[in-house]
């Protein structure tokens, strides 16, 4: 009997084994209460007050990133751009004319030639040359030193004062822009609070866009389902819509809710989904499948 049971508990044990080096294909996770929201939505603000000169987006329109879909009267912040254009023009003019410099160099020159022609001929007879004409020549000559100084100082000065005139037309160029109401996403727009001919202030809402060509499947799992390794995991949403083929799309799990609702029991998942054929639409149900990573 003793042998029979070392045998039997040998048996038992080998197949422990084989059932634990069996590896365990995990199930795909049936998602609950599936509903497509959008991720980006944006009401998109005048940055500067004013008349607003054009309005070019309505209801239902496609418009890209960046496009221009309102515009603030500009024509006054046209001609301030000019004008400090014109300044910027008049300062970096300025700072490259080195006329005086060159100038007083050169009058330098000048003078220290006279004053070494001077002490020579003092050199070979003295007082050829009086005392008070050596000291109007040493004068001349430290003068002209000082001109040179003064004059690369002023230089140096215009060339700063260009650089303030080109940041104050850079600011002016900034304000102009903002004249502009270009929209930050691509998306169709679902509302114009504003109108051509209405004045707006800094901040007031002019048009709301929302991104439709990338949703978002809201859903819950169970609680023992929810891991955080889920994220990244792939997953199929279906979409049926009656008298239609179902639309199946695939996307990719971003969130897993840490927390878990306190009425279900469930905790809540994200798959973010392309909708590049503009097939799907926000508000829809549907049915999901995430398939955890092996």
């Amino acid at each position: 009997m003793t042998g029979k049971r070392k045998f039997t508990n040998a048996v038992l044990g080998s197949l422990v084994m084989l059932l634990c080096a069996v590896p365990v294909i995990a199930q795909d996770i049936e998602v609950s209460a599936t509903l497509l929201k959008i991720i980006e939505s944006v009401e998109i603000p005048a940055q500067q007050s004013g008349v607003l000169k054009m309005v070019k987006a309505q209801e239902g329109t496609i418009v890209d990133r960046g496009e221009v879909i309102a515009k603030i009267d500009d024509e006054e912040k046209i001609l301030e751009v000019e004008k400090a254009k014109v300044d910027f023009d008049i300062a970096s003019r300025e700072a490259k004319n080195d006329v005086n410099i060159r100038f007083a160099r050169k009058s330098l020159e000048v003078a220290a030639a006279e004053l070494m022609r001077s002490e020579e001929a003092l050199s070979i007879a003295e007082k050829s040359v009086s005392q008070t004409e050596m000291d109007r020549l040493r004068l001349l000559v430290e003068k002209s030193r000082l001109e040179i100084e003064q004059s690369e100082e002023k230089t140096a000065i215009a060339k700063l004062t260009a650089q303030l005139r080109d940041a104050e037309l850079q600011i002016v160029k900034t304000q102009l822009k903002k004249h502009q109401i270009e929209s930050p996403i691509q998306g169709m727009v679902v509302a114009v609070f504003r109108r051509s001919g209405e004045w707006v202030e800094t901040s007031d809402s002019v048009v709301k866009v929302v991104r439709i060509d990338r949703l978002r499947a809201e859903g819950f799992i169970r609680n023992e389902e929810a891991m955080i390794e889920l994220i990244g995991s792939k997953a199929t949403v279906t979409v049926e819509i009656p008298n239609r083929e179902p639309i199946h799309v695939e996307g990719e799990v971003t969130f897993v809710d840490p927390e878990v609702d306190p009425v279900n029991g469930q905790v809540r998942v994200w798959v973010d989904l392309e909708n590049e054929d503009l097939k799907l639409r926000p508000g829809l149900r549907a049915s999901m499948t995430i398939q955890p990573k092996q």
